[in-house]
């Protein structure tokens, strides 16, 4: 026969528990068990190794195609007599010590769920074959679920029931324990969906228990805000900070003065707590039954559980179906009560537990499921209400295990409200940027996901179904061209964990910071020096110590260390390279690498160009400024103004007088008052700049859109068809507008435009009947232009409200980005 080992945690754990079934080790005779374990190899199932029926099956949820294929495949095992083949014995013999708490025969034993709540849990069979099932409470908050559970089981035993049946509790063997018979049915199933059967029940329950209360008033309502306040309350926990966030956002969101309609809930109704019969559901494990709470829990949590723990189905998935079932099973609940019930078992449920696993010590695979699970069914709750960037960095800071990832430069209160515009650096491992990559497309409300690959990281741009946008660089590995600044693993290893993120050690974080500045030539910004001068001066000395040891420098102060010196700056550069991790090969091929990223970065193209036109006084110049300082900040664009053309040739005069004379010169000068009447000198003049156009096309693609940037232009051709007195330049419109055919069309093109009042308060420069003249011009030039080029676009904007206009160029833009 097989005989297995136990851990010695699981030898101590039954020991106690047949003790309290009244048998006690014993070197011979005596009985000997078998059992069978969890995936983790912890102790599960344990019964009589001369028993001829599988009783802990009775534990079993059999829902699933492959559950029920187990099951058959035990049946038949113990029906050939083969069980010792699949399961080994125990170790240890068992013999009775003749205080039995209740009379047995054959008996399966259920070691319970590791946790805070956890309980074993005894099936076995009386000497007349009626089977029971004794709970035996293993923690103080189990020993206050079975007391729960009793007093649920006496008080619906009290209540007729038409859909549903409940265990009936019999003499309690032991002070504690719950003692009750089994509800099975004959026939019974079980169902992995809500059957009519289920359906039936919870509509019974809102029929026969419904009530309506101010909710304030209710014991729901007051358990809940208990247990949100002492989760915000927790000073250390590894309940991730944006869950609890959340959580805190969705309990302010709720009006507790409100009447809230409330009904029985079994509270844990899942597939596996429960048995179909013919015609009726059986309910059991009854511990967390509440009197009133929010309509259709029961149905929430059954999808919930089901979705999460079984199917392991996405959450949005669980969400849909849970709500499609919701209305179409019951249609007569208004929507509002539906939201409140759904929003209220949401705080309930995820803080309850939340809890119980902040005091848990050892977490299994299912907990980060549900961590993982709440988290984006509270994103989706609260996306109607809250910024999309901000419920990501919940979100994606929550999902990184401790140490797979460090925040670099991390200069905010807390990691999770960086700014609105600021971007997330991180330090993770190699296997873990592609983790993050498929955790940012996957999120569920981003709208696209760009991703951009260098040698040493992946720099992923997330746009947002809202409108926002969050930019997060992935490092795998710190270099700076070909030469390693750090070791990266090393910061990893000795990153420290700070107001729930982990950040690396505050010498690798000053050495980081003082690396990337000093060899970009540039002082450290004010925010990172306060952010160092902040600390206490012996740790100061430590981060002026380690540059001391590793680079040999010494510093008086952080102040010192945080201003360039060109001179140090190229010994670091040189200890650098010769540091042992940057050998004269490792540098050749971190080149390579960063050689081949900077040419791969030309056929991803996603820069494009936008034209500003209008008369002068029109408002140009602050859009501009207003959309370039909107691209830089919000959409972390490079950015780049250009002047009417792209500038490879210089400006006519600057032959004469020289670029700088020539520039001087025109801004002094005001525009349309050329004297230039000949047509031969507006050809040459014309040819000149349109050659620059046509050169300078393929110039400000190599330099500027290949490589993602947006190009600005304040004034296009366009000038030249309706408006070319402004250059001098007078040709037939027909001719210009011809050669734009050959110019490169800029993919978003704005002409702003306003009443000739308000034009000439701002700019004196035009008549009035000049401005109506050319904003006709143009809007009739952008009117053809849209229809005669598709793939860009031409749009009119009046520009009388600075806000307005904004906000519709924004609209325009965020649909190419």
């Amino acid at each position: 026969m097989t005989t297995t080992t136990l851990s010695a945690p699981d030898q101590v754990l039954l020991t106690g528990l047949m003790d309290k079934l009244g048998y006690v080790p014993t070197q011979a005779r005596g009985i000997r068990l078998r059992g069978m374990c969890n995936p983790d190899g912890s102790l599960r199932w344990v019964w009589p190794a001369t028993m001829h029926e599988p009783l802990f099956l009775e534990f079993y949820n059999a829902a699933s195609p492959k559950a029920k294929l187990f099951e058959w495949s035990v049946r038949l095992a113990f029906a050939c007599g083969l069980q010792g083949l699949l399961f080994p014995l125990l170790p240890t013999r068992y013999g009775r010590t003749g205080v039995q708490g209740w009379p047995m025969t054959d008996f399966a034993l259920f070691t319970g769920t590791p946790g805070t709540y956890r309980k074993a849990v005894c099936c076995h069979t009386n000497t007349t074959g009626q089977r029971f099932f004794v709970k035996m409470p293993l923690t103080p908050a189990a020993t206050l679920c079975v007391q729960a559970e009793t007093q649920a089981l006496r008080g619906l035993a009290d209540r007729p029931a038409v859909s549903f049946r409940v265990p009936e509790v019999a003499a309690a063997p032991h002070a504690g324990f719950l003692h009750q018979t089994s509800v099975k049915p004959a026939q019974a199933a079980r169902a992995s969906c809500l059957t009519p059967r289920h359906l039936a029940y919870l509509r019974e329950q809102l029929h026969e228990t419904s009530v309506r209360r101010p909710l304030a008033d209710t014991t729901f309502w007051q358990s809940t805000e208990a247990q949100v306040s002492e989760l915000q309350g927790l000073p250390e926990t590894r309940i991730p900070y944006g869950l609890r966030a959340k959580l805190l956002q969705l309990y302010h969101r709720i009006d507790s003065e409100q009447v809230a309609a409330l009904a029985f809930a079994h509270g844990d109704f899942t597939s596996w707590n429960c048995w179909l019969g013919p015609d009726l559901v059986a309910l059991y494990d009854l511990e967390f039954a509440q009197p009133e709470a929010p309509l259709l829990y029961d149905l929430f949590h059954f999808h919930v559980q089901q979705g999460l723990l079984v199917s392991r189905r996405r959450p949005a998935q669980v969400r849909a179906a849970m709500w499609q079932q919701a209305r179409a099973e019951f249609p007569a609940l208004p929507e509002a009560e539906l939201a409140l019930a759904w929003q209220l078992y949401l705080l309930h449920h995820v803080s309850r537990y939340a809890l119980a696993y902040h005091v848990q010590e050892a977490w299994h695979a299912q907990v980060q499921w549900q961590l993982t699970g709440w988290n984006e069914l509270l994103t989706l709750e609260l996306a109607p209400h809250a910024a999309h960037r901000q419920l990501c960095l919940y979100d994606f800071l929550d999902s990184l295990q401790p140490r797979a990832g460090v925040v670099l430069k991390q200069r905010a209160e807390n990691a999770y409200y960086p700014g609105p515009t600021a971007d997330l650096d991180l330090l993770v491992s190699r296997p873990q940027v592609a983790r993050s990559v498929a955790f940012l497309r996957s999120f569920p409300l981003v709208r696209s996901v760009a991703v951009r690959r260098q040698a040493h990281m992946r720099s992923v741009d997330c746009f947002f179904q809202d409108g926002t946008f969050l930019s997060i660089d992935l490092l795998h590995e710190l270099w700076r061209k070909s030469v390693s600044v750090m070791d990266g693993a090393e910061v990893l290893a000795h990153a420290r964990h700070a107001a729930g993120i982990t950040v690396p050690a505050l010498r690798h974080d000053f050495e980081y910071t003082w690396l990337f500045y000093w060899l970009n030539g540039s002082d450290l910004p004010a925010a990172h020096r306060r952010h160092f001068e902040q600390c206490t001066p012996a740790e100061q000395g430590e981060m002026l110590d380690h540059l001391a040891t590793k680079y040999n420098l010494h510093f008086s102060s952080i102040g010192a260390a945080a201003t360039h010196q060109p001179a140090l700056a190229q010994e670091v550069r040189e200890h650098l390279r010769e540091h042992s991790g940057s050998g004269f090969f490792r540098r050749q091929w971190r080149a390579l690498c960063y050689g081949w990223g900077v040419a791969t970065s030309f056929f991803r193209p996603n820069g494009f160009v936008i034209s500003f036109s209008g008369v002068d006084g029109a408002g140009k110049s602050t859009v501009i400024e207003k959309v370039k300082e909107h691209l830089e900040k919000k959409w972390r664009k490079r950015v780049v103004v250009l002047r009417h053309r792209p500038s490879v040739l210089p400006i006519l005069s600057a032959w004469k007088y020289g670029r700088a004379e020539a520039e001087r010169r025109t801004m002094a000068s005001l525009p349309r008052q050329g004297l230039n009447q000949s047509l031969k000198s507006s050809l040459a003049r014309f040819s000149y700049y349109y050659l620059d156009y046509l050169l300078g096309q393929a110039v400000v693609w190599l330099k500027y859109t290949s490589r993602g940037q947006v190009v600005l232009y304040d004034r296009y051709y366009f000038d030249f068809i309706n408006d070319g007195e402004r250059s001098n330049i007078r040709l037939p419109e027909r001719l210009t507008k011809a050669l734009y055919t050959f110019v490169s069309k800029p993919r978003l093109n704005f002409f702003l435009y306003a009443a000739p009042e308000v034009i000439l308060r701002r700019k004196q420069e035009l008549s009035g009947e000049a401005i109506v003249q050319l904003t006709l011009k143009y809007r009739t030039l952008f009117g053809q232009l849209a229809g005669q080029y598709p793939q860009s676009r031409y749009v009119p904007i009046e520009n009388d409200n600075l806000d307005n206009t904004l906000a519709l160029i924004g609209q325009y833009i965020q649909a190419e980005v």
